[in-house]
């Protein structure tokens, strides 16, 4: 199992996510990488993400739906209209407005404007720990709950599953979307307050803390008093050497430049959008460069006009099959590592770690990091010395930089060299999983509970 817990007894872990096991999604992939070898009838699951699951690391699943997690009334009715759908009743006042269709058009979008600016994108929920979900955790008996927290209803439901089965809690928080800013609407600065201190709520009662990165833990050691253990996606780096590439010769006109991973607004799509340009420059003054950006569709579906700017910019669904991901990655040129340089993406995401970097760094390939210093990702390899950095927004210097790692052969070498060393170093999975799951085993040990009663759950609520 990769040195996690060798030999000691694992505890039956409930998982309560938005982000489950997955090989598509950045937390899907940590997550399977994270628990890999743990046994899978000491896993089970309870989630709202909207990607498929995969059974490999775990097959038990619970998929929370409005018993759990909803609006409550009225909030729930306004939902419905600023969606444009109608309301369980089929006419009258529980319908939409009823008589000329003209009107009853006018009336209908007047009143979607009036819910969408009441709701905003933070709307109040309520969480329910339902019979239904109850009976299904009580069924499973696990000893210590897992969780990255999440929306406010998230954490609400999250805090009655611990109490309600009095079970330790391991936080493991991806990034610092505690700082993100109030959301719009009338609903957005009280849910905002209220996620704070329900962060710090839950982080206080955790038996351990986990960051991504080292640059979250020490910041949230000195933001939440408490110390914060380092872990984000590891690679097995014996298994995948292989297909690691052999030397860093740069390959024939067109080279191929590759981006692997999400797309959003929030963290990395405007300087996709500025190398997407600068490429298209490089083909314009006669260096042949292909880039390709492989990523979920329904991610990219919003920002293809804004990325596809030049015909050498393509487009492709990401790679779920470890062996095509890894040789993938290795037959490429160089590999671009974004982030937006606005303060609202970096406040976001300047404590993450990408779930790519450990592989993007033991596959040999190059690799040219866009971004801002202070975010961790950027630092790390200015630090560390495995990518090219460009710190500045700068057409002409993005473009250089792009022309550079694709034909400065000892810049290549010495790229590749740092970053397979700090790839055997930092990331290798034997060292990472152990650290994980030794965590887990941990925490459980210091109180392995014995879930309450159903009887004591009903009474509760």
């Amino acid at each position: 199992m990769g040195g996690g817990g060798a030999g000691r007894d694992h505890p039956r872990v409930l998982f309560v996510t938005s982000h489950a096991f997955n090989h598509l999604t950045g937390g899907g992939v940590t997550f399977s990488n994270l628990f890999q070898g743990w046994p899978r009838d000491r896993l089970a699951t309870i989630h709202n993400d909207v990607v498929p699951t995969a059974d490999d690391v775990c097959n038990r699943y619970y998929v929370l739906g409005r018993r759990e997690l909803d609006l409550a009334p009225p909030l729930d009715r306004l939902r419905d209209l600023a969606r444009g759908g109608r309301s369980d009743a089929s006419s009258g006042a529980g319908g939409l407005p009823q008589g000329n269709p003209q009107t009853a058009a006018r009336q209908s979008g007047l009143m979607k404007q009036i819910a969408l600016g009441l709701l905003g994108s933070a709307p109040p929920q309520r969480a329910r720990l339902s019979a239904e979900l109850a009976a299904w955790i009580d069924a499973y008996r696990p000893n210590i709950l897992f969780t990255v927290l999440g929306s406010n209803a998230m954490m609400d439901l999250i805090e009655q599953i611990r109490l309600g089965f009095r079970l330790p809690m391991v936080v493991h928080m991806m990034d610092d979307w505690p700082s993100a800013r109030p959301e719009p609407g009338a609903f957005g600065f009280s849910e905002w307050l209220k996620k704070r201190r329900r962060v710090v709520r839950h982080l206080k009662a955790a038996t351990a803390c986990l960051g991504i990165s080292d640059a979250m833990c020490a910041a949230y050691e000195k933001r939440y008093g408490r110390p914060f253990l380092s872990v984000q996606n590891a690679v097995d780096i014996p298994r995948w050497q292989t297909k690691a590439r052999r030397n860093a010769a740069i390959g024939k006109p067109p080279y191929k430049l590759l981006y692997v991973g999400s797309v959003y607004a929030f963290a990395q799509l405007q300087s996709l959008v500025d190398l997407a340009r600068a490429v298209g420059k490089l083909n314009d003054s006669g260096l042949r460069v292909e880039f390709e950006i492989s990523s979920p569709a329904f991610l990219v579906a919003p920002y293809r006009q804004d990325l596809e700017v030049h015909e050498s910019v393509k487009i492709s669904e990401p790679m779920e099959q470890d062996d095509v991901f890894y040789d993938r990655i290795a037959r490429a040129d160089a590999l671009v590592l974004p982030v937006n340089f606005d303060q609202r993406s970096v406040t976001f995401i300047r404590y993450s770690m990408p779930t790519k970097v450990p592989a993007y760094l033991s596959s040999g390939t190059p690799i040219l990091v866009y971004g801002p210093r202070g975010v961790a990702q950027v630092d790390y390899a200015a630090d560390s010395g495995w990518g090219l950095v460009v710190s500045e927004r700068n057409d002409g210097n993005l473009a250089e930089a792009l022309r550079t790692i694709l034909t400065d052969m000892p810049l290549r070498e010495n790229l590749q060299s740092h970053a397979q060393t700090v790839a055997r170093n930092r990331h290798d999975a034997e060292t990472v999983r152990g650290l994980f799951q030794n965590a887990l085993i941990d925490a459980a040990g210091r109180a392995m509970p014995q879930p309450a009663a159903p009887s004591l759950l009903t009474e509760r609520k």
